[in-house]
């Protein structure tokens, strides 16, 4: 599949993901179970890439915020790392205490007031999630994420990335996110559109006192991972 069609597919999958507050919970549950088979061929790269920019270590202690099945935590569970993740999503947990044992700790909760003691976590990771919330939640959560890292630690970003020049293929690639975002609901899209106005991640980190140490930008120049720590 070509990387194109790869990121087509991601923004479907964040389409079906948006809508999951709408759907029963016999449907939410038939949709975790499916999730990963689905769609490992797109997310997985992704995955793949987070873990080299921080290569998994015995004892680290690594979180996801807004883990789903937990996929992302396997990698860095397989590495010998401690893994905790948080998400809203019930059935999504299930799944991931299924893909993950007894060994993770998993929380039901929301990523504003998360259940863990302040310099907890070496690594804490999140994908394509900020983008969704609206500007006070987008910093109440990367606050909290500040909160429970440790001083020496490191923070994993993956979301849209903003730039004022692209390529045709980047223009044509944006022009679609904008489309996918616009279906998912406007609040959504209004959400999204405020977050790349505000030119994304690195202001946002910015406030918060956070260093941009590296940034990996693919999705034609649209998707961004971002290696954040203190300053």
């Amino acid at each position: 599949m070509s990387s194109a069609r790869r990121f087509t597919l991601l923004l479907l999958i964040e389409e079906e993901i948006s809508e999951l507050n709408h759907m029963s919970n016999e449907t939410l549950i038939n949709f975790a179970r499916w999730y990963d088979p689905l769609f490992e061929g797109v997310l997985g790269g992704l995955r793949a890439l987070a873990a080299r920019v921080v290569p998994p270590k015995e004892g680290m202690k690594v979180l996801d915020v807004g883990c789903g099945t937990g996929a992302q935590l396997a990698i860095y569970q397989r590495g010998g790392c401690q893994v905790f993740g948080i998400d809203l999503s019930h059935p999504m947990l299930r799944v991931a205490r299924s893909n993950l044992g007894d060994r993770a700790t998993l929380s039901l909760g929301d990523a504003v007031r998360m259940p863990y003691p302040e310099r907890t976590f070496d690594l804490v990771v999140s994908s394509l999630f900020l983008h969704q919330l609206n500007p006070g939640l987008r910093a109440a959560v990367l606050k909290e994420a500040v909160r429970v890292l440790r001083p020496e630690g490191q923070i994993i970003l993956i979301d849209f990335h903003a730039q004022d020049r692209r390529s045709i293929k980047g223009k044509f690639t944006h022009a679609f996110i904008s489309l996918i975002e616009f279906s998912a609901g406007w609040e959504h899209f209004s959400n999204s559109r405020d977050f790349l106005a505000q030119d994304g991640i690195p202001p946002l980190a910015a406030d918060l006192g956070l260093k941009n140490r590296k940034t990996i930008v693919v999705g034609n120049g649209n998707l961004g991972v971002y290696l954040l720590r203190r300053v």
